[in-house]
Formats: structure tokens, C-alpha cells, sequence
């Protein structure tokens, strides 16, 4: 691998001394007390210009030289790998020390989906093998069909669907299979190897040792938040809309238009979500298909229309209209706008692609964004008033420290 100077791995403790020192700033999320958010900022502006620029066909430069800023923006948009594929390919210039971290960063990427390749082929392979019929969604999908490498989309976790009355069984494959449950709600439930180290390895780029997990979900439908109208994906009938999966083709990926439906919204749902790569996965999606007449807007807006998708698909789309202008009819980017609750759409009409992405906390108005109707409004706050116990002595935790500190804004 390419030098790794100071984006190095985390000493035993560092991650639990980090946040514990950014709840007391008042900045929960915020881990790089190094880097300044206006810093981090600049650096996803710089990538953004690029990132547009190579989707437009052309080479293109990074002005950055702060390794540091840099390190955070490709990790916390996602797009190191990527950006680190086009240097190799001779699309991106950088100065060597950057030009050397984003090899970095594509080379532990490398490691990291070599080893998520295999065991991803494992989980579905099992649960195939028991007729459980499975769909991989997102990265896991779009990495081996859209993306330049499989390393150029990193992904935290596999994402796979299973019908709700096979789900139990599901679980019993992956419990199996070695992994145990570490989360549940409504709809998914989360899965890891007890060996799995939960910390994170870096904190700076996606380590190639990076923990790795399983989401298995039982429903397609979404929510935003708990005030959310509920986005009705499931009646896009997604288990009579798939195609082979490019790793095991006993499991399934989402046809179009189902499968940009799906990504839009889950993408536009939390600002938390809304990242350049997802960004560029959604643009690099539309091209491909469009291209080959696997996507048509038509049958997209219906689909849309008919799931109450319109509305929810367009910040993630509106973004993607700017990072690469002319990719989404204009008609198409209207109808989901129109659609778009007048709060949500206030929020989101402030935004750019490279500064949509929250890392470190949003504003009231972002949080309430999607909340809708007397009934919603009960849920979000109750959510909001009522959480778990762990989590409601760290909500009022971190509201006391931002008492005493200055928040950060950007």
C-alpha cells in the first residue's frame, strides 16, 4: 500500500477518547478536532468541481493540499476510492502527497472488497440454497454493475431483501452462517460476526479491515423519520422486478424503475444519507440505463407516483441535476419537486451536492423536515421525547454540553 504518514489506524482507545472529547465540544459526531468543518468543507468542494468534471468526460485537478481535510471528505463522502481510481487512470491530477493518500485510499479498498466479495457470496448463496429468495439492494448491487471497480463503492454493510414471511427463516440461515443479531426494528434486522471488531479501524479512510455486517430486510417501504410518510416501495412488487445478482445469480438485484426509486429515496431521506457518492452512484445508474433502454422516466414518474415516491426522490435527484447538469429530464426534477412537502422542500432548495451531506449535526429544520399531518407530528416527538433509556441519557447529555458550548456551523 501507498505511505500511510499520519492517516494511520486508531490506537487501542482513541475512538472512545474522540467521542467522548466531542460530546463534552458539544459536536457528538464530529471526531477530527484537527480538521475544522470549514476546512472539511473547502474539501468537498474541491471534490465536488472534479467529481463533475470526470462525469462530464474531462480531466480534472484537485487545488487541495491539506491531507488532513482531504482524508475526512473522501472518508465522510465516501468518494476516496473512487477519487483514488481516477488518479491511477489518469483522469485526476493532484499533488503527490495527495495524489499518494487517494491510492491509499483506494488501496484499502481493495483489501476490504476482496473480503466483503466472498463473504457477501456466502450469505446469499446459503440463504438461496434453503429457496429463500433474495434481492441484494444497493451498493451491493450497484457496485459490480455501474461503478468503474467493485472497490470504487465502498459500503459499511449488505444490504439484502428477503419476503416477510421468509424472514424468520433468513435469520436462521445467518445465525448458521456464524453471524448474530445486533439490531432490530420494524422492518430489518442488522447481522455480524461476534469476531467482528465493532470499532472503527480509521477514522480518516475506509479501512480494507473495516467491520462488516448484514442488514436483512424484510420490507422495501421506507420512512424518512418517525413523522415520515411512509414511501410504499413494496407495491413496485420488487420480488417479480429483479434480475441476477453479478456475483451469484440464484440471488437477485431490483429492476428498473424500481431500483432508482429505491436509492433516490433512501439517499434523500437523512441529510445524514446524502452523500457525493451516493450521489454519483445514482448519476452513474441513469447513464448506463437510460443508455441501454433499461431505464425509462415514464415509467419512473408512475412508479413514483404510485408508491408516494415523488416527493422523497427529489433531494437526492435535484442533487445529482447539478453534480451532473442534464442527466434528469427537467420535467422529471419539477414533478418531484412540486411533490416535496413545503418544509422539506425549503431545506433542501439551500443545498449543493457538496455540502448536502450532515456529518456533524442538523438543524431544526432538517430534522423536522419530512414530518407531515397531526398524526406525524405525534410520532416525531414522541421519538424525539421518548427514546430508550441509554439514548435518552445520551440526548440529554449532549444538549447539556451544547448549553456550554458555541455549536459548529458551516
Amino acid at each position: 500500500m501507498a505511505a500511510a504518514d499520519d492517516i494511520a489506524d486508531l490506537e487501542a482507545g482513541e475512538f472512545a477518547r474522540r467521542r467522548s472529547a466531542a460530546r463534552q465540544r458539544g459536536t457528538p459526531a464530529w471526531l477530527w478536532p484537527e480538521v475544522s468543518t470549514g476546512e472539511w468543507a473547502e474539501a468537498l468542494a474541491d471534490i465536488r468541481q472534479v467529481i463533475s468534471k470526470v462525469l462530464a468526460g474531462k480531466k480534472a485537478r484537485l487545488s487541495s493540499t491539506d491531507r488532513r481535510a482531504v482524508s475526512v471528505a473522501c472518508y465522510t463522502s465516501g468518494v476516496g476510492p473512487l477519487l483514488g481510481y481516477w488518479v491511477e487512470a489518469g483522469k485526476l491530477g493532484a499533488t503527490p502527497a495527495i495524489g499518494d493518500l487517494l491510492k491509499l485510499h483506494l488501496d484499502h479498498a481493495r483489501v476490504r472488497e476482496a473480503h466483503v466479495r466472498e463473504q457477501s457470496r456466502r450469505m446469499v448463496s446459503a440463504l438461496t440454497a434453503r429457496t429463500i429468495p433474495v434481492i441484494v439492494l444497493k451498493g451491493g448491487a450497484t457496485a459490480y454493475r455501474y461503478f468503474p471497480a467493485p472497490e470504487t463503492r465502498p459500503a459499511s454493510d449488505l444490504d439484502l431483501l428477503v419476503p416477510f414471511d421468509w424472514s424468520r427463516a433468513a435469520e436462521a440461515v445467518l445465525a448458521d452462517a456464524g453471524l448474530a443479531s445486533i439490531g432490530r426494528d420494524a422492518r430489518e434486522t442488522t447481522w455480524s460476526s461476534p469476531r467482528e471488531r465493532r470499532e472503527p479501524k480509521s477514522l480518516w479512510l475506509v479501512h480494507g479491515e473495516v467491520p462488516w455486517s448484514v442488514d436483512l430486510h424484510s420490507a422495501l417501504d421506507f420512512a424518512a423519520s418517525p413523522g415520515a410518510a411512509t414511501v410504499k416501495l413494496d407495491r413496485g412488487d420488487p420480488f417479480n422486478a429483479t434480475e441476477p445478482w453479478a456475483l451469484e445469480p440464484s440471488g437477485r438485484v431490483l429492476s428498473q424503475p424500481l431500483m432508482l426509486l429505491h436509492l433516490a429515496v433512501h439517499a434523500s431521506g437523512g441529510l445524514h444519507s446524502l452523500t457525493l457518492l451516493r450521489m454519483v452512484e445514482i448519476v452513474l445508474a441513469i447513464r448506463q440505463d437510460v443508455a441501454s433502454g433499461r431505464l425509462d422516466w415514464d415509467e419512473f414518474m408512475a412508479l413514483a407516483a404510485q408508491t408516494g415516491g415523488l416527493g422523497a426522490a427529489y433531494p437526492a435527484l435535484t442533487m445529482c441535476d447539478m453534480l451532473a447538469p442534464g442527466i434528469i429530464p427537467e420535467r422529471v426534477v419539477d414533478a418531484c419537486g412540486e411533490a416535496m412537502p413545503s418544509r422539506a422542500r425549503a431545506v433542501v432548495d439551500l443545498l449543493e451536492p457538496a455540502t448536502a451531506h450532515r456529518v456533524n449535526r442538523a438543524s431544526l429544520a432538517e430534522h423536522f423536515m419530512w414530518v407531515t399531518g397531526p398524526d406525524g407530528w405525534f410520532r416525531q416527538l414522541r421519538s424525539d421525547l421518548m427514546p430508550g433509556t441509554a439514548a435518552l441519557r445520551r440526548v440529554y447529555e449532549a444538549r447539556f454540553y451544547r448549553l456550554l458550548r458555541r455549536p459548529i456551523t458551516r
